[in-house]
């Protein structure tokens, strides 16, 4: 059994790869296989120094490429003094990029980092407002390539084939990379770049015309700056003037080939033009001639054409007409304005208006041409132009209304339109109708108040000052600055007739009437035979109590020429004076040695006063040469009491002269009559309520007009009055005896008889008589 176990070992040799090293080489296998995909199929790591790192996300901020993401940064790190940014401070951005984005990867290729922009000349980069910054690239065409500089700024370069040139100019003004480039109005190109001359006397900029509308541009082509703004400078200050708001916001360069310069060669890449200020000094402009009937003045070089509001020409001539009778006015229009040179189109000429928007500037600057383009059938350069603008303006949008007054007073082409003292239409002009009787007034209201006129709307004239004057003191009152200057109108209507009127349609003819009383208040219409109308006018009120309740609309002669006949309206409130018994006069200032009236007239003017009568409905009046006097019945109406006294003569006393008790007034004289036979004159006393117990039966009545002197070598001189007015204008005075002599109270209607003078004793009476109501001491 031993030698069993001892026998020796059979060795055996392997015949392949033990199974020990086959993981190893799995292992190799898979990572050479991983380098292959890596190298072949991995994204590349590039290297990019940007100025600033200003936007930069680590794993965020994708590179794209036509709109597709090609790569994204993954990691940037600061570079001090970084010798490709001339020593400045940098951010080197690691970007890996798809194994499909090599070819972008060479000499040539550039990055910038797009970030949206708000500038005066447009919005870039607005996408980058959603999906972040991201670098942009534009490939070259070089070796390869994994470091790069990155710009500050995008590329000028516009992509694309065409024609690119150079137009120099002594400024850049507004224009700015992307400016438009324009030929009648329609874009054709853009601005791609611009830089210092070499000399650093002028800007150059790089224009870029499409392909298609590279044909358009000739050696002999006119380029000028149609940027919005132009500044200008005169005596008034500081004018900046906005073309359009297209052109104020992106700038913009024109250009137009003038026909003499048709068949100039074609512009090539890199030709050089000028950039004129303007088409007039770019001499591009469209040569019009304008016929004027007159002389005008216009100034070459100065005096602009105008097309509602935006300058279209500029005046480059003027001279006399060949046959002496008027003028020949050559203007240079834009040339965007050709295909409306037409047989519609109109040139007139238009003054200066004072503006307070436009401060002096407009007045400064003198007339204006202005053209009223449109389209026609035939072209024409000739044009009899007017001296004066169109009454009315059918291009301007809103609801056109023709307006009828007699006159216009201060009413001025350009006023403004009121409701409620809001400008909502202007006055486009005004002519005389064709009899010549009325001025009739366009005026076109805006479209968004179109709706505020309908056919029972009432137009006022609002033009200047309206002043009311009296011993109260001056009102004065105006709507606006610009009405008291340019003249206005406003208008209103009845109240319930916005819902139940029809809407006024343009062409509809309204009257134009003096004042807002007379356009709101309808009233009656009545006719007034004046003996004299001096001081009254067309406008004078006509007033009850001192209220106005109507006014005097026409005044005219009559058929005799012996009296005036006034035609006046009384107000819708005041309707019920036009009734038979109705007595009108005219109030007037009175100044006489026995009374002095109506001083407010001297400044506010004459007016016709009105005591309304109880008939039936008149409507045809005559005005009393005076103002109605009471007569004995009026006065007896009167609360008080009322007393006749017999006289052999009037003497000074008149309606208005003081009654005295113990040189108190107490009443007045309202009237006189000769008596029933002639032999005596009937005074008529009213004492007034309080004080008529004062009067009995035995009371007696003298004469306290003027002065009573008395004079003895004893006595010496006694000079005796009633009062200062009594001596001017007359006057009455009475006593009554005391205790029972005094006698009972008396009626209304009582005679007495008025004698010449007082009697001593009778200014020595007094008896003690109360009042009525005596609550008040009296004046």
């Amino acid at each position: 059994m031993a030698e069993e176990f001892a026998r020796e070992g059979v060795l055996r040799r392997s015949r392949g790869l033990p199974l020990v090293w086959l993981l190893p080489l799995t292992a190799a296998l898979i990572a050479v296989w991983l380098l292959y995909r890596e190298f072949t199929q991995g994204d590349i790591r590039v290297t990019i120094l940007f100025p600033s790192g200003e936007g930069l996300v680590k794993g965020k901020t994708p590179v794209k490429y036509s709109g597709v993401d090609i790569g994204v940064v993954r990691d940037f790190r600061l570079v001090p003094n970084a010798e490709e940014l001339g020593g400045a401070d940098g951010v080197l951005a690691e970007v890996d990029f798809n194994r499909s984005a090599e070819y972008l990867l060479v000499e040539g290729s550039r990055f910038w980092l797009v970030k949206p922009e708000f500038s005066i000349t447009g919005v870039s980069g607005l996408e980058a407002l959603v999906s972040g910054n991201y670098i942009a690239v534009e490939p070259g065409s070089g070796e390869r390539q994994r470091e790069f500089v990155a710009l500050a700024e995008p590329p000028a370069h516009v992509r694309g084939e065409g024609l690119r040139v150079v137009v120099k100019a002594p400024r850049l003004g507004s224009l700015n990379r992307g400016s438009p480039v324009y030929y009648r109005q329609l874009q054709v190109g853009q601005v791609e770049n611009y830089h210092l001359s070499k000399d650093d006397t002028r800007v150059e900029i790089d224009l870029f015309i499409r392909r298609e509308y590279a044909h358009l541009v000739h050696r002999g082509s006119r380029f000028w700056n149609s940027s919005g703004l132009s500044i200008e400078g005169d005596i008034s200050g500081v004018t900046v003037n906005m073309e359009s708001l297209a052109a104020l916001v992106a700038g913009g360069v024109s250009f137009y080939t003038p026909e003499s310069q048709r068949h100039s060669p074609l512009a090539v890449d890199g030709n050089e033009f000028k950039l004129y200020e303007s088409f007039a000094e770019a001499d591009a402009g469209i040569p019009v001639t304008l016929n004027f009937d007159r002389g005008v003045s216009v100034t070459p070089g100065s005096t602009q054409v105008l097309y509602q509001g935006i300058k279209v020409g500029e005046v480059s001539s003027v001279k006399a007409s060949r046959n002496m009778n008027g003028m020949e006015v050559t203007v240079l229009m834009d040339p965007i304005t050709d295909e409306l040179l037409s047989e519609n189109t109109r040139f007139w000429i238009a003054p200066p208006t004072l503006d307070i928007a436009s401060g002096l500037s407009d007045l400064l600057k003198g007339n204006r041409i202005e053209v009223d383009l449109r389209r026609g059938q035939r072209s024409r350069r000739t044009f009899d132009a007017l001296a004066s603008p169109p009454p009315r303006d059918p291009r301007a949008p809103g609801l056109h209304l023709r307006l009828t007054a007699r006159t216009t007073g201060s009413l001025q082409r350009g006023a403004s339109v009121y409701y409620r003292r809001i400008p909502v239409g202007t006055v486009q002009g005004m002519k005389l109708s064709g009899d010549g009787e009325r001025v009739e007034v366009f005026v076109v209201i805006e479209p968004r108040y179109a709706y505020l006129v309908n056919n029972r709307t009432r137009f006022w004239n609002i033009s200047g000052l309206r002043a009311s004057a009296s011993f109260g003191g001056v009102e004065v009152e105006a709507d606006s600055l610009m009405s008291l200057v340019r003249g206005g109108v406003a208008f209103g209507s009845p109240p319930g007739a916005q819902e139940s009127a029809g809407p006024a349609r343009s062409g509809d003819t309204f009257h134009l009437y003096s004042s807002r009383e007379a356009a709101l208040e309808e009233g009656v219409t009545i006719h007034i035979a004046l003996s004299d109308a001096s001081g009254l006018k067309e406008g004078s009120p006509i007033r009850y109590k001192g209220v106005q309740v109507g006014e005097i609309t026409r005044l005219r002669l009559g058929r005799e020429l012996e009296s005036v006949r006034a035609t006046a309206k009384l107000y819708h409130r005041a309707e019920h004076f036009a009734r038979a018994g109705t007595r009108f006069w005219v109030v007037s200032p009175q100044i006489d040695i026995d009374k002095v009236e109506n001083l407010d007239t001297l400044i506010s003017g004459r007016y016709l006063a009105l005591e309304p009568g109880g008939g039936e409905v008149q409507l045809e009046f005559i005005a009393l040469a005076e103002p109605p006097t009471p007569g004995l019945a009026d006065t007896m109406m009167r609360p008080g009491l009322t007393v006749i006294l017999d006289a052999p003569r009037r003497g000074s006393l008149a309606p208005g002269s003081p009654v005295y008790y113990r040189q108190v007034q107490v009443g007045e004289v309202t009237g006189f009559a000769l008596g029933e036979l002639a032999d005596r004159v009937y005074i008529y006393v009213y004492i007034e309520p309080r004080y008529r117990t004062l009067v009995r039966e035995h009371t007696v009545f003298w004469n306290a007009s003027g002065v009573d002197v008395n004079f003895g070598l004893m006595s010496g001189l006694n000079v005796h009055t009633e009062s200062a007015r009594a001596l001017l204008a007359g006057g009455v005075a009475f006593a009554t005896p005391e205790g029972p002599n005094m006698g009972r109270e008396v009626e209304s209607g009582s005679h007495y008889p008025l004698y010449p003078e007082a009697k001593p004793e009778w200014l020595r009476w007094s008896p003690k008589i109360e009042l009525y109501g005596s609550t008040e001491p009296a004046k």
